[in-house]
């Protein structure tokens, strides 16, 4: 009783940041059409089964809006991302008792068993929503940059920055468009979102920028390189937007999901004048000396008698200022680029130091 006291005072909070993220033309939805004897069978097992902590719907309604927008499959063959496979799931929690194996199967994700977590969140997202990318492969690339809760409740996974959250909120938009579309969302919004004030973590950072800047648009050569770099600088909040943080280039990471074009310059390791600037103009000059005296120490400390002399110095270069558009592909075409890709490179490699100072590669 508790915990749907706690759910149904969930399910009501109201939506507290939309702006230009609100999804229009979505309209509730009242199912017209039977529900198919396959659903009702599945969503009836998958109900009485899984239960308390195991629980994977909130409604009966909830898990028939999801069963509708599923691939059948074929009974004789359980498997895959399909509603035969998640039945047959639901039917060994019921005869085994083995919840916490089974439960999180049956679910609207499939957790891996039936369909990977991304797959079903897509196919139900495009399903119950408006896509927000061209393809079904795209969206699956995007979604690997969702942070993983490794487990799935209904009632706790209503909040958080998890994927688990947007299957939770994509489920109920099945039902409730209007109201659970916006949450479902790749970009985080309230309830799928961290609290204010919240301090990024390295690893969730460059998991979403990893997947999100790709190819030519790619700011780290490594997921490794990534948490090098993340480690220097300031971790802020995950709800900033232009300051000289971490927090900050993870909100422009996942503003790159939808439009790397523009936001992936923003959420690599100089900022380029988005996450960082100061009253000079020079975009991304602080970010290259906190790097520089993180991990070239030494050359720091010969060239520079202090932080402000190294971005002083750093202000005359070619590419400080903001908006030169860092990527790795094109960083050794202008100066201040060219250390920012080899100071990246240095926190791993210290022969990297002579090319991030100025020398060498980047004379």
């Amino acid at each position: 009783m508790r915990r749907m006291t706690r759910w149904l005072s969930l399910v009501c909070l109201p939506l507290s940041w939309l702006g230009c993220e609100v999804i229009a033309g979505i309209e509730d939805r009242t199912f017209t059409d039977p529900v198919s004897e396959q659903c009702a069978s599945y969503c009836a097992t998958v109900m009485e089964s899984c239960t308390a902590e195991h629980q994977v719907y909130s409604t009966i309604e909830t898990c028939q809006g999801v069963c509708a927008l599923l691939d059948p499959g074929d009974p004789l063959e359980p498997v895959g991302n399909t509603v035969a496979c998640r039945a047959h799931q639901a039917s060994l929690a019921a005869s085994t008792r083995e919840l916490a194996v089974h439960c999180p199967r049956s679910g609207p994700g499939g957790d891996g068993f039936c369909g990977s977590n991304c797959e079903s969140y897509c196919t139900l997202y495009a399903g119950a929503c408006s896509p927000e990318v061209p393809t079904h492969e795209d969206c699956i690339a995007r979604c690997a940059g969702l942070k993983d809760a490794q487990m799935f409740d209904v009632v706790v996974n209503h909040d958080g920055d998890t994927l688990q959250c947007r299957l939770v909120h994509v489920s109920s938009a099945t039902v409730e468009p209007t109201e659970h579309c916006p949450h479902a969302r790749l970009v985080p919004a309230a309830p799928c979102a961290d609290p204010e004030g919240t301090a990024p973590v390295c690893e969730d950072y460059c998991q979403v920028v990893m997947a999100a800047c790709q190819g030519d648009h790619a700011v780290y050569e490594s997921t490794e390189q990534c948490i090098s770099v993340c480690g220097a600088l300031p971790p802020g909040s995950t709800d900033q937007r232009t300051e000289n943080t971490v927090g900050c280039r993870k909100s422009h990471a996942y503003s790159a999901l939808l439009d790397p074009v523009t936001h992936c310059t923003h959420a690599g390791p100089g900022g380029d004048g988005h996450c960082g600037s100061d009253a000079d103009g020079t975009g991304d000059c602080g970010s290259y000396c906190t790097l520089l005296e993180a991990a070239c120490g030494a050359s720091f400390e010969a060239d520079y008698d202090n932080w402000e002399d190294c971005q002083l110095s750093c202000g005359d270069l070619e590419g400080a200022a903001p908006d030169t558009g860092y990527a790795v592909a094109s960083a050794e075409a202008t100066a201040l680029d060219c250390r920012l890709l080899h100071v990246s490179r240095a926190f791993d490699d210290s022969s990297e130091c002579g090319s991030a100072s100025g020398t060498d590669a980047c004379d």
